[in-house]
């Protein structure tokens, strides 16, 4: 009962940050890509990866994206202090980490956090100006790798999503999509401030989608 309960509560959080960071994605990408030389950079390194992926990686499997999902997994484990005893990734017969202990944000990062992105946008506002299109052309390839294979990956028969449940994973992964697809499309054209504001932004156009709901209904 306490699980569902959790459950519940977590899933209710996540539906007000989508509606929260919803509004908040929207003028992130309205502001980034509404600037034709990031939008054609970004867009470019989209096009790349889904063509690859098309005429390649689709037919013969991908190791990276396999090592990504697994990678994810851990890292996250790694951050709720969850030991790794074994990690393997192969293209064919996929991959697999066993980890001490587990919760449904472990089960689903791979889900929702596009890990060759955020490191990308982690070191770019270190980088000088005059090579920021090359950063923003990898933001739109490592964006479309991590699009693609949510695409491809999320289906009731992963055994990520049925531990979890498959409405639940589908509200938390919506929601942390929304969360650091919109913090990747923010460092397009900036950085820490503007991503903090962006994160800021979320929880305030949240907080005003609850005000709005409580006086439709209690007012």
């Amino acid at each position: 009962m306490m699980n569902l309960f959790l459950k519940f509560l977590v899933a209710t959080l996540c539906l007000v940050g989508v509606a929260g960071y919803g509004r908040a994605f929207l003028n992130a990408a309205h502001a980034s890509l509404n600037d034709p030389p990031i939008l054609a950079a970004f867009a470019a390194g989209g096009i790349i990866y889904l063509l690859l992926w098309a005429m390649v990686l689709s037919k013969r499997g991908s190791f990276w994206s396999v090592m990504e999902h697994e990678m994810t997994h851990a890292l996250f484990a790694l951050l709720f202090f969850k030991k790794v005893h074994s990690f393997s990734a192969k293209r064919r017969r996929g991959g697999n980490v066993v980890i001490e202990g587990d919760n449904f944000i472990i089960a689903l990062a791979p889900y929702f956090f596009p890990l060759l992105s955020m490191v990308i946008v982690v070191i770019k506002p270190s980088i000088l100006s005059q090579y920021q299109w090359i950063l923003q052309g990898l933001i739109g390839f490592t964006l479309m790798f991590h699009l693609v294979h949510l695409a491809t990956e999320f289906h009731p028969s992963q055994p990520d999503l049925q531990r979890s449940g498959m409405v639940f994973s589908f509200i938390v992964v919506l929601f942390f999509n929304l969360l650091f697809v919109g913090l990747c499309i923010t460092a397009l054209r900036g950085g820490w401030a503007d991503m903090g504001n962006y994160l800021q932004q979320g929880l305030l156009e949240g907080k005003r989608f609850v005000e709005q709901l409580w006086s439709v209904f209690f007012k």
